[in-house]
């Protein structure tokens, strides 16, 4: 049987409001309009989008609804989580890490104010983030932690969570919500481009292995570790965990994209 083709709904989103959670991340609030909440109304927070970002030509162009999808009118396509859908409240969120000007994404973020645009893909998903289960290991790196926070948002209060997130540094923490039992750690990574520490990490609160559904989103080498752990040192099952990377140091989101269809092919 052939598999479901699932929805996907594109829009022109309109910037409500900019907010900075931490010194290192923003929160850009989008007005939803009924158009698009119907369009988007089978859409949840914690899922994958893709955001076109408009370039200079876009941003004067009158009919820019329809122009910003030719590729003449953006300047790059890359991946998010959707942080927050509110219906009621008629707005979208999504959260970026503020990490200068060396990517498109977090260039036009710390420079996004209201009335801008960016061009918001989704495709529709009821499959759950984690599975159900009582002890929980999640780690990430701050790309992880929109999903993270959703995920956590999702338990119920008899779940346990054991915690790792790499930010900035301690201006870059905050209140974590959650009805889950909590064990939070932060560790500090103030150069992610020069690599990362959060793999060895959590491969040591892994010496002793329990019961826990591990799941793991961060920067691609990080990730290939930690899987190899899992999978060579503990042989866990691959229904035990889920692993994700959201970016490779040193190349572009297309660079990414293409080396893991080379590894797959090999």
């Amino acid at each position: 049987m052939d598999k479901p083709i699932r929805n996907t709904a594109r829009s022109i989103f309109v910037v409500k409001e900019k907010i900075f959670i931490t010194p290192h991340y923003i929160r850009v609030i989008f007005k939803m309009s009924d158009e698009q909440l119907v369009l988007f109304q089978n859409m949840r927070s914690g899922s994958h989008n893709k955001i076109y970002i408009p370039s200079e030509k876009a941003m004067y162009c009158a009919d820019y609804e329809e122009s910003i999808w030719n590729s003449d009118f953006f300047t790059a396509v890359r991946t998010y989580t959707t942080r927050d859908i509110d219906f009621n409240a008629k707005t979208l969120q999504i959260d970026f890490v503020a990490h200068g000007d060396s990517g498109p994404a977090s260039k036009w973020a710390e420079n996004a104010k209201s009335g801008d645009f960016l061009g918001i893909a989704m495709k529709e998903s009821q499959k759950p983030l984690v599975p159900s289960a009582q002890n929980y290991f999640i780690v990430g790196d701050s790309t992880a932690i929109p999903v993270i926070s959703v995920i956590l948002e999702t338990l119920p209060s008899t779940a346990n969570v054991m915690l790792l997130l790499e930010v900035n540094s301690y201006r870059d923490t905050f209140v974590l919500h959650s009805k889950a039992n909590l064990n939070v750690r932060w560790i500090y990574n103030s150069s992610p481009l020069s690599g990362s520490k959060l793999a060895e990490e959590c491969i040591a609160l892994l010496a002793e292995e329990k019961q826990f559904y591990i799941y793991a989103a961060a920067e691609f080498e990080v990730i290939k570790k930690i899987r190899r752990h899992l999978k060579e040192a503990l042989q866990l099952e691959r229904d035990r965990y889920y692993t994700v990377s959201y970016w490779t140091r040193g190349i572009s989101e297309e660079e990414s994209n293409q080396e893991r269809q080379k590894q797959r092919m090999e």
